[in-house]
Formats: structure tokens, sequence, C-alpha cells
């Protein structure tokens, strides 16, 4: 089969793989669409753990075969990834607090991806999902369930407002959220005006340009006190010391963002959570109990209502040869984008 496979920082090769088979427990999926995440983007131009590997964990395919243990019915059916593979036995597992789990495994990060022709993954890695859902969009669900999982985390309610720093694919993803679940206002930031249109587009009431407006100063005059919930999925220091100025107290913050880790926050950041007393929390995937979770439901029922709209999710599509170069053009900045989806053409 082909495959692109990582060999090293800011290496990606199109080449021939042997072909996986289904192992006791596991199924073979025959990839049809696999998007690129953020994070695949970094492990390719800062470097990761391990290689050579196959990255890819936004995957949909047709299961074409099953090892043994495995129901053969799921041959011919449609699925999606679910990338986290959690052992279910340790402590945080039995409280269902799977992406703590102490021995995870990942699909597309400590094991082979779906940037190939196919891909083998535990029977219970595979959601199965109708067949007239496009694959497209059933590669987009692990985005939107971490989406859906920051505003449980946050405690948001319907009537609540919000503001998003980020208007990247997560942003966009919490923006569209926001709408279904009835916010009463959805703010959005981000520094590129593209951006800004499709989170109009997708259900934002305001955005703003923090290269152009002063953010605190613009949330206070649309809010007053602040909004009741701030997500941070920039992965910004600027946008996370400005999520504290732009809620209202006792109010919740999430943060989502991969945050450069030679930055530092100053300790007022410190005093003005507790005088206002804020409740902060870290969204880490995207999986509740029971395993996967209602995010993973709940993201297929809204894609199929036309709540969730993914075609303005998807910016462009490539034959999977061509990841090397949509990598490299990725990396130097010289591809603006949103979702990337990337077709093997078998």
């Amino acid at each position: 089969m082909k495959a692109a496979v990582l060999e090293n920082k800011g290496s990606i090769v199109y080449q021939d793989l042997p072909q996986p088979t289904a192992q006791a427990g596991h199924v073979l999926l025959h990839v049809k669409a696999a998007s690129i995440c953020g994070s695949d983007i970094s492990r390719f131009a800062k470097g990761h753990r391990m290689y050579p590997l196959v990255l890819g964990h936004e995957v949909a395919g047709i299961i074409s075969a099953v090892g043994e243990g495995v129901s053969p019915a799921l041959i011919g059916k449609h699925a999606a990834i679910i990338p986290l593979i959690p052992c279910f036995h340790c402590e945080e597992c039995q409280r269902g607090y799977f992406s703590a789990c102490h021995t995870y495994s990942f699909i597309g990060s400590r094991q082979a991806g779906g940037f190939a022709d196919y891909v083998e993954i535990p029977e219970r890695n595979a959601l199965i999902v109708p067949d007239d859902l496009p694959f497209e969009a059933a590669a987009l669900i692990e985005p939107s369930t971490v989406a859906r999982h920051i505003l449980d985390l946050g405690g948001f309610r319907t009537g609540d407002s919000a503001v998003v720093f980020g208007a990247g694919s997560i942003g966009l993803m919490v923006v569209q959220w926001l709408r279904i679940i009835n916010a009463s206002l959805i703010i959005c930031t981000d520094i590129s005006e593209i951006n800004l249109d499709i989170a109009r587009k997708l259900g934002a009431h305001a955005t703003l340009n923090p290269s152009k407006v002063d953010i605190k100063e613009e949330v206070k005059k649309l809010t007053g006190d602040g909004v009741d919930v701030a997500i941070e999925v920039a992965g910004a220091p600027q946008a996370l010391l400005q999520t504290i100025q732009v809620t209202r107290p006792r109010g919740s913050i999430v943060f989502g963002g991969n945050q450069p880790l030679d930055q530092s926050l100053p300790m007022s950041f410190i005093e003005d959570v507790m005088r206002k007393e804020l409740r902060l929390y870290g969204c880490f995937m995207s999986y509740s109990a029971p395993f996967p979770g209602h995010e993973w439901t709940d993201t297929i029922q809204v894609i199929r209502d036309g709540k969730m709209d993914i075609n303005t999710m998807i910016s462009h599509h490539f034959p999977l040869s061509a990841a090397p170069e949509v990598f490299a053009k990725i990396a130097t900045h010289k591809m603006p984008h949103q979702k990337i989806i990337l077709h093997p053409e078998t």
C-alpha cells in the first residue's frame, strides 16, 4: 500500500509500505478521507518523539477486514477513527477520564495513523457512522468532539455568552457549537481577517482582530462586565492573558490551545483570577464516559441534521501523494488554509 511517512523532522515521504492485516480484536480500515490536524503540522515542523511514523488521526473509511473475535458483519461498514487508545484499567480510566490514562496510545502519534491506504485499529476505536455521511464529514468528527468537550468543561449553558480566542479549526468548531447550543452572544478573535470572515459565516455575532482593536475594551462595550465563558484555542500567550480581562466575575475559562513552552505569565494573572474568583479549566482531547463519550454521537447528529457546517470548514482537497508538498508549504506559511483533506488513491 501507499502511505505518507514522517521520516524525520521536516521530512514526509510518499512510499510503499506492507499492507497491515487485522489482528485479533482489530479491524482494517480502508481509508477514504484523512484531514490534516495542526498537531500533524507541528510534528512535521518541530519534530516528533519517534520515526518513521504514519501520521493522521482525523480519518474515515470503510472496514475491509476484521480480526479474530470481531464480527464479520462489520465488513463494509463506514467508520471514523477514535484515535485515543486508553488501557481502560487504570484509576483514571475507571473514573472515565480516558485522556488521563497512565499508559494510553494514540493512533497517528504513538502508532501508525491514517495517512495511508489502510490502517489497522482496535475494534473499539472504529466509530461506525451512517453510510450517507460523507467521508470528509466523518473525518472531521474528531476535531468537532474537542470543541464540544471544551464547552462541557467550561460549564456552558444555553443563553450564556462567550469569547473564542482563535478562529482556526477548533475555534471555528467551537463557534458552531455555541451557535447550535444557542449562545446569547458569540465573539471570536483572530489576527486573520479571512478566518474572521469564516467565523461570522459560521455563527459569530461579533469578530475582533487584536492587531487592530483593544480586545478588552471592545468586549466591555459588547458585554459590560464580560462574558460567561472565555475559550482560548489560539495557542498564543497574549490571548491567554486576555481571557482573564474579558471574563465576568465568577465566569469560566477553558484553555485548549497549545502554548509555547518557553513563555511565561506575569503573577498579575493569578491576582486577577483570584479577584474575579474565576474558574479555570484545561482541555486535553475530547473524551467522556462511556467511551468515547457523548461528544462523538452528538457530532454525528448535528452533522446529519445540517446544523454543523462541514463544507465551509474545508479549504483544500489533495491526493495523499501530495502530502510531502502540502506539509512543506504549510510549514513555511505558503498555503493559507482551513481544513485540508487528503484522499488515498486506491
